[in-house]
């Protein structure tokens, strides 16, 4: 095989690569958007439980199609997280303590400078539903949500992007945005667009769990610094507000 076959070969795998990466992102991200909300619909329908329940369901039943979809991959790195746990937990304890230092601040500027007190649209949406719903709100808030929003901003992401020194970055707009998003109401107003400056605290936190991933190639290590931080602000939450 000539140094042109090879340049041929190698083009084509790195297409395969790029194309593979796109559809296990798209495929974990639209997955994630329709069957929680599929299943808590069929529940809510067939069973009569209140709407609330119905959608916990859908969010559990999301997170254990994604436990026996990638068994394998977890079993994998459990047990290496296992081996290196004091490396790994050193690490992530280390620069968790860093994100969060750059969130707290911004946060701070951002709820009191620009915004006269009020905290993000996302963060209020959060605090009514655990404090209205503090079971089912712990394991949605400090279980579920960060073992699903590592496995689509982290592991799924990093399949379409690459190991490259700009995936934290990338990682950090992309799981900044939607949270932003998620707590804004259509139509958009002045006040919704100024929304959009949290996405510096969250991208904060976005950017140390991708540079977590891409240093320990190990999704349990960013996914253990996401629990530690939710678990957190549920606490908090629960015990001050």
């Amino acid at each position: 095989m000539n140094n042109n076959e090879n340049i041929e070969v190698k083009n084509e795998n790195k297409i395969i690569s790029v194309l593979k990466g796109i559809g296990i992102f798209l495929a974990l991200l639209l997955s994630y958007l329709l069957v929680p909300q599929f299943v808590g619909l069929f529940v809510y329908s067939v069973f009569k439980l209140n709407e609330t329940i119905s959608m916990f369901i859908g969010n559990v039943s999301y997170a254990i199609i994604l436990i026996v979809v990638y068994f394998k991959m977890f079993k994998e790195k459990i047990v290496n997280y296992y081996k290196n746990f004091a490396l790994f937990f050193g690490d992530t304890l280390k620069l968790w303590g860093i994100g969060l230092l750059v969130m707290f601040i911004s946060n701070l500027f951002l709820a009191y400078v620009v915004f006269g007190g009020e905290v993000a649209s996302n963060e209020a949406v959060n605090r009514a539903y655990i404090l209205e719903n503090p079971i089912t709100g712990f394991i949605l808030v400090a279980l579920l949500a960060p073992f699903v929003e590592e496995m689509i901003f982290r592991y799924g992401l990093r399949k379409l992007t690459g190991k490259s020194k700009y995936f934290p970055l990338v990682s950090a707009i992309v799981f900044g945005v939607p949270h932003i998003i998620a707590g804004i109401s259509l139509p958009f107003g002045v006040d919704d667009l100024l929304q959009f400056l949290y996405v510096i605290p969250y991208g904060a936190l976005g950017y140390v769990f991708g540079y977590i991933y891409n240093k320990t190639d190990n999704i349990f290590c960013s996914m253990s610094a996401h629990f530690m931080h939710n678990f957190m602000c549920f606490m908090v939450i629960l015990l001050f507000v």
